[in-house]
């Protein structure tokens, strides 16, 4: 059985993120990650980040246990964490994008879940929002 996981979060930026602040940020993740082994994907939109990170079992749980305490996040919530066969971004040492409210719109499915505020958010149909959002993202971008 393989080890592969993969974790899906979401978390918020403690400040406001210039380009050359995300550009500077993605130069050190992208190196990390390719040294641990580590794939994925992160989309940021007005100051929400949602990532994807996958690989060894052992390896993700160290680095979400690191980005659980960077203080560059704030209101980290884990949205899905389970076994997976095979990479979904196998070549992505962090595949990266900003999105916009036009590009979620075109998104086939996707619901306004960055554009509005909820109450109460049920971590199950969230995880699948997510899940939806990330893979529909990569096949249409």
């Amino acid at each position: 059985m393989s080890d592969l996981v993969h974790i899906v979060y979401m978390s918020f930026s403690s400040k406001k993120l210039s380009e050359s602040d995300l550009n500077d940020f993605l130069k050190l993740i992208r190196k990390k990650n390719q040294e641990r082994g580590v794939t994925g994907l992160l989309l940021y939109k007005d100051e929400a980040f949602i990532q994807l990170i996958e690989g060894n079992k052992e390896t993700i749980d160290q680095l979400f246990n690191i980005i659980s305490k960077d203080s560059r996040h704030s209101n980290i919530l884990k949205l899905l964490e389970e076994p997976i066969r095979k990479r979904a971004f196998p070549d992505w040492s962090m595949g990266f994008r900003t999105i916009n409210n036009d590009q979620i719109n075109q998104i086939p499915g996707f619901s306004d879940f960055m554009q509005n505020n909820h109450s109460k958010i049920d971590n199950n149909k969230c995880a699948e929002a997510v899940s939806h959002l990330l893979y529909s993202f990569r096949k249409h971008t």
